[in-house]
């Protein structure tokens, strides 16, 4: 990057900075391994003169390199490890715009910076990324120090403020109420449940590559839309109203707080049945300006208009400034703009697939699209294979009529993979890529087994036992939904987000019971192969573990005819067990004899497994152990 020789500290000329890959991909999201991103940079040419010069980001491997300019001024003989390169960029722009400094270890700016919060994860990375407000400071560092280059910027609290006012402070609320937990696709999934909310019929997700035009999103649906007192009620934060039995929201928390997690400029534009269209904005800058809790009433800008429009009724959601990402998913060879809309659409598909499959009583049909593109809906317990079980009820505060609430908890053993590549082998191998991708949820599918809360038809939480029992390989068959309405929301603990819940002591042990023989038929399903019996044939009491016989003989030993001997069953088994002090005990009954295999080696359980099926298998498994324990090698694995 810097062409000038530095009095012999350097072996060569240093004609690049190296940009981290994660930086770019928070910058310019839709950047591909094979782009060249343009930048017009403004910098200083030497202590006094700005020069403005094309530039570019370089793929290098996993990063990036800065190249186009190279300072053959000596005003640059104080770059050494340890100073800082600082640039603020404008990414919304092709090329982009930016201006950068190198700030010396000496100059105050330095100090300042570096000694701020806002600056900690330099600790663990040689580069960060700031956005917005995440890098206010540094900003105004800038503006302070080399304001021929950077716009002054202010951090004080606006004059405007009551200093004994105990009304809470707009910028200070918007920013809590911005925290709540919410990534981008559980936000749009919270401003979808306020258009089904709403009767729409049709939702239309518009969310274009950053790189043109900057980050932003609009959610426009065919609803019933607002009056403009009723848009006045929705803007208001913690707005208390009354919620119809088929009514989504819970707070009236989940148009601003979902928006403002992702966004610094709210618009909502509604069209009620009087065919008035109504228009009011929550701005975070006019907050900061204002220092007061003023809706701004006013058009769109122009570039948005079109995606403002609405025909009969129905409200369109705009969300401009958004803000990247704190981290970027990264898929190889997928650049993170394409990751993030693939991230929206497989979850929504999965949180609204009853009403996308049109599976929500008395109502109709809803189709989503994101981008032109219509969703299909992701059923985690509707693969053709699925076994479902009778549904069971349970009753919460039964003793209170007012309160009163029942829960539905239905049993779902989903198809093992053998089962699921012989089901659509015929359509090909991207058919069995793509239906396993659906049945795992685009994630490991060990992680899918668990509770599924639906509330009001809504998928809300998904995955995992809520403490009732351990996340198991051999269960990771089984999924449970549990479908409530809005009267179990206090005693499941609905948090602000409706993305978490709490399950109370009692309803925690009804449920053990009414999933013990779907557990015990959910082990017996994992272990089928499909090319043997199934181990589900005889469960057993040990876990769901199936027996099989085994013989003192070895498989292949001679006859008298010199033919080998067939493997007769004689009695006992090989079999599963809980615990134990051993990694294998050899047992003897009234019944034979058999095996209990601990998962004191975890090795020994992977091959029962294996052989599961397999009775020849199991016996040369039983005389193998047979020879170790002749051989003393079981007290050698057992000694502490």
């Amino acid at each position: 990057m810097f062409h000038a020789y530095r009095d012999g500290r350097e072996g060569s000329k240093q004609r690049a900075i190296n940009f981290d890959g994660d930086v770019v991909d928070r910058v310019f999201p839709s950047a591909k391994d094979s782009d060249k991103i343009l930048i017009q940079c403004r910098c200083l040419d030497d202590e006094t003169t700005i020069v403005e010069k094309a530039q570019w980001l370089k793929r290098q491997g996993k990063n990036w390199r800065f190249e186009g300019n190279c300072p053959k001024s000596s005003f640059f003989k104080f770059v050494e490890p340890g100073v800082l390169f600082a640039m603020v960029v404008d990414a919304s722009t092709s090329p982009a715009t930016a201006t950068w400094v190198v700030i010396p270890k000496t100059h105050p700016a330095h100090e300042a910076i570096v000694n701020h919060g806002e600056s900690a994860r330099l600790d663990r990375s040689g580069m960060i990324a700031l956005f917005g407000n995440d890098g206010a400071y540094s900003t105004h560092v800038l503006g302070e120090h080399f304001h021929t280059l950077f716009q002054k910027t202010e951090l004080s609290m606006p004059n405007s403020i009551e200093q004994d006012s105990m009304a809470p402070d707009p910028v200070g609320l918007f920013e809590i109420l911005a925290s709540a937990g919410h990534r981008l696709p559980s936000a749009v999934a919270d401003l979808v449940d306020n258009s089904i909310s709403a009767g729409a019929s049709k939702i239309e997700i518009t969310f274009p590559n950053p790189n043109d035009g900057g980050r932003w999103m609009s959610i426009r649906d065919n609803g019933r839309g607002m009056t403009y007192d009723d848009l006045r009620k929705a803007m208001r934060v913690g707005n208390r109203r009354l919620y119809d039995g088929g009514d989504l929201g819970k707070f009236g928390y989940g148009l601003k707080g979902a928006s403002w997690s992702q966004s610094d400029c709210l618009t909502v534009v509604t069209k009620a049945q009087n065919g008035i269209k109504s228009t009011m904005t929550w701005d975070k800058d006019h907050l900061a300006k204002t220092g007061a809790w003023d809706v701004l009433e006013q058009s769109v800008e122009e570039k948005y208009e079109a995606e403002s429009e609405i025909a009969a009724t129905g409200t369109v959601v705009l969300l401009t400034r958004m803000r990247p990402p704190a981290e970027m998913a990264t898929v190889k060879n997928v650049d993170p703009y394409t990751v993030e809309v693939t991230s929206v659409r497989e979850h929504l598909e999965l949180v609204f697939h009853r009403y996308l499959e049109g599976a929500v009583p008395g109502r109709s049909k809803v189709d989503i699209y994101i981008n032109g593109e219509p969703l299909e809906g992701n059923n985690p317990m509707g693969h053709p294979l699925t076994k479902s079980y009778d549904p069971r009820t349970l009753m919460l505060n039964e003793s209170d009529p007012e309160k009163k609430a029942i829960v539905a908890v239905r049993a779902f053993i989903t198809p093992n993979e053998d089962e699921l590549e012989k089901y659509h082998c015929a359509q090909g191998p991207e058919a069995v890529r793509r239906a396993r991708e659906r049945i795992s949820l685009s994630g490991r599918w060990n992680e899918t087994q668990g509770l599924y809360f639906y509330r009001l038809n809504r998928l809300i939480k998904w995955g995992g036992w809520e403490q009732m029992f351990a996340v198991d390989e051999k269960t990771k068959l089984l999924r449970v939904a549990v479908d409530f309405d809005r009267q179990a929301d206090d005693p499941l603990k609905v948090n602000i987000s409706k993305q978490e819940i709490k399950l109370p002591v009692n309803m925690s042990s009804n449920m053990k019971d009414i999933l013990k023989e779907p557990r015990t038929e959910a082990r017996s399903r994992y272990r089928k192969t499909g090319k043997g019996e199934s181990s589900g044939s005889a469960s057993s009491t040990n876990g769901g573990s199936s027996s099989s016989p085994v013989t003192g003989e070895p498989i292949g030993a001679p006859t008298s005819s010199g033919k080998p001997k067939s493997a007769k069953v004689v009695g006992g088994a090989i079999r599963l067990v809980d615990s134990g002090a051993a990694p294998w005990v050899r047992k003897k009954n009234f019944t034979g004899e058999h095996i209990e295999v601990t998962p004191q080696m975890p090795a020994l359980v992977n091959l029962v497994l294996a052989v599961d099926g397999d009775p020849k298998a199991k016996i040369a498994l039983s005389q193998f152990l047979l020879a170790l324990e002749q051989a003393d090698i079981l007290k050698m694995l057992t000694h502490d």
